[in-house]
């Protein structure tokens, strides 16, 4: 979805009732604040870094291990709609 505006693939994930995992923190969170102004449906955001888990091919498992932990606990609850991947 690297060709899709940003915009458009929360509008997909919030019609879906989908979270949404991103680094890209200064794009999701003012589309997530134009949604909740307009009454909008949400998508939730799971926000990482590539501080805390670097992109590689060799590095994977660190970040699949905190997906899979983050995923056993379920998302947080409503009202909360974002929440950050934490190390396993």
């Amino acid at each position: 979805m690297r060709a899709v505006p940003d915009d458009e693939v929360f509008a997909w994930a919030a019609a879906r009732r989908c979270w949404l995992l991103t680094e890209n923190v200064k794009d999701f969170q003012p589309i997530k604040l134009r949604a909740l102004q307009a009454n909008a449906s949400i998508a939730g955001l799971l926000f990482t870094s590539s501080r805390t888990f670097p992109r590689s091919r060799q590095q994977i498992g660190p970040l699949v291990d905190a997906l899979d932990a983050w995923l056993k606990t379920g998302p947080p609850e409503p009202p909360i709609i974002e929440d950050w991947l934490q190390s396993a």
